[in-house]
C-alpha cells in the first residue's frame, strides 16, 4: 500500500501531496484513451498465476492482467466491487458473493463462480505448495486439504515438503450456488473478509490455464484490461497490450505496457534519465542529485508509504531465542542516522508493526525498544549472556542495490553500538524468499511488507501467524494466536481493529522482528506521461504508477 498526509478518516488512511501531471477528468472512462506504450521497470517475478506469487513484482503484473472481485479505491483504500456485483453476510461467517454477468477471460471462457472456485482450490491444496495457501486457512475444508506433510526423510528435496496423496481437493466451505453466485463458509466469523478479496490469492483462473500451467506462467490468461500476446520472459520482461474486448469497469487508456527486468542489483535510474523507463525511483546513490534537479521537480511524486521495513529474527536459531538479544539489536540501530546515509526523506523511523496510515495502526507499540540507546542495548545484550566471541552476525538480504546499501548501514550501526562484526549474505529475490520460508537463514534478515488491504490484521496474522513451522520467523505464541482469532470473530469492525491492536502489543513484547523504517517513496516520471497516480495499495517498489489511469501526452 502506498500513501501520504491528509487524513481520510473513514478508511483509516493518510495521504500526502503528490506532484501529478494532468487531471483525472482528462481520462476517458470508456477506455481507448491516449494510446502509446508506457515503459516500466520490474524485478524478478516468482509467478504470473494467481496464488503463486505472493511478492510485489508478480503482483504488479497480475493486478493489471486480472480483475478481482473488488478493487481498492486509490484515495481511501476501501474495497469497491469490480467483478463482484455484491458481497454480503448476515453473521460474518457465511458470505454470499454475486458475480457480474457477461464477463469473460481473454480466451473467451466465462468468468463465473467456477472460475474463482478452481483458483481457490488450487491455492488451498497443500501439495501445490503455493505461497498464498494460508489465505484460505479460515475457509471450511482447509484442514482436510492441508494434512501434515510426510516425514522429512521421505522428501526428494530436503527443502521441499511432500505429502501423501491428498484425497480432498476442494474447499468444502465453498459452493457454487449457481453460475454467478458463490457461498463461502468460514471456520469462524471474520468481519474483514470482503477487504481481502481484491488480492491476488482470490483472483479467478481460466480452465485453459490449469490445463497447461507452464504456458500460463509465460502467457497468463487474465480477465483484466491488459493481456500478453507474446510470452513474458522472467529475465528480460515482456509487453502486455490493451485488451480491446475488456468489458469490466476499469479499462486501460494506453495501448500497451512494457516491463523491463532489472536483476542482480541493477536499477532503472540511468534508463530513466535517457527516457527508456517512464517511472523510476532513484537509489541511495542517486537520491540527492535527483532531489536537487529542478527539471525533475515538477515530475516528482513523494508520499508516505504504508510499506514497512523490518529486521526479522530466526527464532529457530538458539542465538536469537532470548528476547533481550532481539531488543538489544533493535536499540543498537540508529534509525535516523541510517536514514541520513541512504537518503533523508526516503524513510521515517518506525516504532510499531502497523503504520499510522492503516486502519488500526499508530499504536507506537515498540516504545523504548525502538529508540536508539547504545548503552541500554549493550546492557541488555550482557544480560542475555553477550555475543559469542569472534562470531560474525550474518544479515540476510535480497540483492537489490537499495537493500544492500540500507542493510549495510543498519549493520554498521549495530556493529558500532554493540561491537559485533557482521557480514551481509545476499541472494537473488526468489532464492531469498525461498530460503526465508524454508528457515534456512542463520541470522537477522530483511523483512518488508506492503499491505494487501487496509486493515491492521494484514500486518499481523499473515506475517506472524500460522505457527512456528509456517511463518518466516519461526514465531509462535498461543496468546497471540488466540487474540487474532478473537479479533476475527468480533461483531463490528471497530471492535476487531481494537483487538488486533492488542495482538500487536503481544507481538511487541515478544519482538520476533524489529520495526526499522516506514517508507517514503520518491518516484519520478518522464514528461511524456500524464495522469500519473500512485495507488495506495497496488504500487510496487522501484517506481510504479496506476496503469489503468495513466495516459501519454505525445
Amino acid at each position: 500500500m502506498r500513501m501520504t498526509v491528509a487524513a481520510l478518516a473513514a478508511a483509516g488512511l493518510a495521504v500526502t501531496t503528490a506532484a501529478c501531471s494532468g487531471d483525472e477528468s482528462d481520462v476517458d472512462g470508456e477506455g481507448g484513451g491516449s494510446g502509446g506504450t508506457v515503459n516500466m521497470q520490474i524485478g524478478e517475478i516468482r509467478s504470473l498465476v494467481p496464488g503463486g506469487s505472493g511478492e510485489s513484482e508478480g503482483y504488479r503484473i497480475m493486478k493489471n492482467v486480472y480483475d478481482g472481485l473488488v478493487y481498492y479505491d486509490r484515495e481511501t483504500g476501501e474495497p469497491e466491487n469490480l467483478v463482484a456485483e455484491d458481497i454480503s453476510s448476515e453473521d460474518n461467517t457465511v458470505w454470499t458473493i454475486k458475480i457480474k454477468d457477461g464477463l469473460t477471460f481473454q480466451n473467451g471462457e466465462p468468468v463465473n463462480a467456477d472460475a474463482f472456485i478452481r483458483s481457490w482450490d488450487r491455492t488451498a491444496l497443500a501439495s501445490n505448495s503455493l505461497p498464498l495457501n494460508y489465505f484460505f486457512a479460515t475457509f471450511e475444508g482447509y484442514a482436510e486439504m492441508n494434512p501434515d506433510p510426510l516425514p522429512e526423510d521421505q522428501w526428494a528435496d530436503p527443502e521441499v515438503p511432500e505429502w501423501a496423496p491428498i484425497d480432498v481437493t476442494h474447499l468444502s466451505g465453498v459452493t457454487a450456488v449457481d453460475d454467478l453466485t458463490i457461498e463461502v463458509k468460514l471456520s469462524a466469523p471474520f468481519i474483514g473478509f470482503p477487504t481481502m478479496l481484491g488480492y491476488e490469492a482470490f483472483y479467478p483462473v481460466a480452465e485453459e490455464c490449469l490445463a497447461d500451467l507452464e504456458a500460463c506462467e509465460a502467457k497468463p490468461i487474465g480477465n483484466g484490461p491488459f493481456m500478453f500476446e507474446e510470452p513474458y520472459d522472467i529475465e528480460s520482461g515482456g509487453t502486455a497490450v490493451r485488451w480491446e474486448d475488456y468489458a469490466g469497469d476499469m479499462p486501460a487508456h494506453i495501448d500497451a505496457v512494457n516491463w523491463k527486468v532489472y536483476l542482480e542489483g541493477d536499477d532503472c535510474w540511468a534508463d530513466f534519465l535517457t527516457g527508456d523507463i517512464d517511472v523510476c525511483r532513484p537509489t541511495a546513490a542517486d537520491y540527492e542529485n535527483a532531489m536537487n534537479d529542478p527539471d525533475l521537480e515538477s515530475r516528482h511524486i513523494q508520499q508516505d508509504d504504508p510499506s514497512i521495513l523490518m529486521l526479522a529474527f530466526p527464532l529457530y536459531d538458539p542465538q536469537y531465542q532470548d528476547v533481550n538479544v532481539r531488543r538489544a539489536i533493535s536499540m543498537a540501530i540508529d534509525r535516523e542516522g541510517v536514514a541520513n546515509v541512504v537518503g533523508p526523506e526516503r524513510f521515517y523511523a518506525l516504532d510499531q508493526w502497523v503504520p499510522e496510515s492503516i486502519l488500526g495502526g499508530g499504536t507506537h507499540s515498540c516504545g523504548e525498544y525502538c529508540t536508539y540507546d547504545p548503552e541500554a542495548a549493550a546492557a541488555l545484550l550482557e544480560e542475555a549472556g553477550g555475543w559469542p566471541e569472534g562470531e560474525k552476525m550474518q544479515i540476510w538480504v535480497n540483492d537489490a542495490a537499495d537493500n544492500v546499501d540500507i542493510f549495510r548501514a543498519i549493520g554498521d550501526s549495530i556493529s558500532q553500538s554493540l561491537g559485533i562484526e557482521y557480514e551481509l549474505v545476499t541472494l537473488d529475490f526468489p532464492e531469498f524468499l525461498a530460503t526465508r520460508e524454508e528457515h534456512g537463514v542463520d541470522g537477522p534478515f530483511r523483512s518488508g511488507w506492503s499491505p494487501d488491504y487496509n486493515l491492521n490484521e494484514n500486518y499481523l496474522e499473515p506475517i506472524y501467524g500460522g505457527g512456528a513451522s509456517v511463518n518466516d520467523q519461526g514465531y509462535e505464541n498461543a496468546e497471540y494466536d488466540a487474540k487474532i482469532a478473537e479479533a476475527g470473530s468480533a461483531a463490528t469492525l471497530d471492535e476487531a481493529v481494537a483487538l488486533y491492536a492488542e495482538a500487536e502489543a503481544i507481538l511487541a513484547n515478544d519482538m520476533p522482528s524489529v520495526p526499522v523504517f516506514g517508507e517514503r517513496f520518491n518516484y519520478f516520471y518522464t514528461e511524456r506521461l500524464e495522469n500519473v497516480y500512485v495507488h495506495p495499495i497496488y504500487s510496487g517498489p522501484g517506481g510504479d504508477c496506476e496503469l489503468r489511469e495513466v495516459t501519454i501526452a505525445e
